[in-house]
C-alpha cells in the first residue's frame, strides 16, 4: 500500500495528545472518506499495476458489513475491481509514527495460483508495495505463525521502548472462514503501529478478529463459495 493513498485517504494525524484531538481526528477521517469515496483514487496503486484498478472508485461502507471484526475499526471503504472485491478498514493509531493503520481485505478467484499458496511478490505488486516504515520486504525477512485459521506472516518494526509496528499478510480459503459470494480466497494486509506489544499489533489479522465478519451466512451451497457480506450495492 503506497504512502500516497494512506496519506491521501486515511489523512489524520497519529499524534494524539488528548481525547479531544483524537476525537477531532476521527471525525476528520470519516468526513474526508465520505468525500474521497465518491471519486477515483489514482494514487492508490503504483504505475504499471493496471489502469482498471487505479481508476476504480471506492464507496464508503458500513461497519456492520465488515468482512472482519478488528476491534479498532474506525471507518471502511470498499470497491469492486473486475472479479475482485476489496474492503479497506481504517484502524485507530495512537502512536506518533508517520502513516496510518489499516486492514486491507481482497476477496477474489485465484487466477491460476495454487489454492492456499501465498506469493508475497505477487501480492505486493498488486497492492502497490509496502507502506512506511517497512522497506526491503522479502520472503526471507518474514516471520510466521499459525492459528485456527491457518498461517500468517509478518515483519516487525520497533520505535523507542513502547511502539511496535507490524506489516502482516495472510491468505484464507473457504475452508478457513466464510468468504464473499463469487470468490474462493481472501488475502489480507495489515499495517498496524501500536503503543504496545507485537502481539497486540497483530491482533486484527489473527483468527479471533479475521475469521468472522460482522454479517455471515453459512447456508450457501458448494462449500468454499459461501457468502459473507458481499458488495451487493451502494452503501446506505
Amino acid at each position: 500500500m503506497p504512502g500516497s493513498f494512506v496519506r491521501g485517504i486515511f489523512v489524520f494525524s497519529s499524534k494524539r495528545s488528548d481525547l479531544l484531538s483524537a476525537t477531532a481526528n476521527r471525525l476528520a477521517l470519516v468526513g474526508f472518506l465520505a468525500v474521497a469515496a465518491c471519486t477515483a483514487s489514482p494514487g492508490l496503486f503504483s504505475a504499471g499495476v493496471g489502469a482498471t484498478r487505479s481508476a476504480a472508485q471506492y464507496a464508503l461502507g458500513r461497519l456492520d458489513r465488515l468482512w472482519a471484526t478488528p476491534a479498532e475499526a474506525l471507518v471502511m471503504v470498499q470497491r469492486r475491481v473486475g472479479r475482485e472485491s476489496e474492503q479497506l478498514i481504517g484502524l485507530e493509531n495512537d502512536t506518533t509514527l508517520e502513516g496510518d493503520n489499516y486492514l486491507m481485505l481482497i476477496a477474489r478467484l485465484p487466477d491460476g495460483l495454487p489454492a492456499g499458496r501465498f506469493v508475497l511478490g505477487d501480492f505486493l505488486a498488486r497492492v502497490g508495495g509496502a507502506p512506511y516504515p517497512f522497506r526491503n520486504v522479502s520472503d526471507k525477512s518474514l516471520r510466521s505463525a499459525s492459528d485456527s485459521a491457518g498461517t500468517y506472516f509478518w515483519l516487525q518494526y520497533s520505535a523507542g521502548t513502547q511502539t511496535n509496528c507490524v506489516l502482516a499478510f495472510r491468505r484464507l480459503q473457504g475452508s478457513d472462514r466464510l468468504l464473499p459470494r463469487g470468490t474462493n480466497l481472501m488475502e489480507a494486509l495489515l499495517r498496524n503501529c501500536v503503543n504496545g506489544s507485537v502481539e497486540e499489533a497483530l491482533a486484527p489479522i489473527r483468527d479471533s478478529q479475521i475469521r468472522l465478519g460482522a454479517i455471515s451466512n453459512t447456508s450457501a451451497p458448494n462449500g468454499g463459495n459461501r457468502m459473507l457480506s458481499p458488495l451487493a450495492g451502494p452503501p446506505q
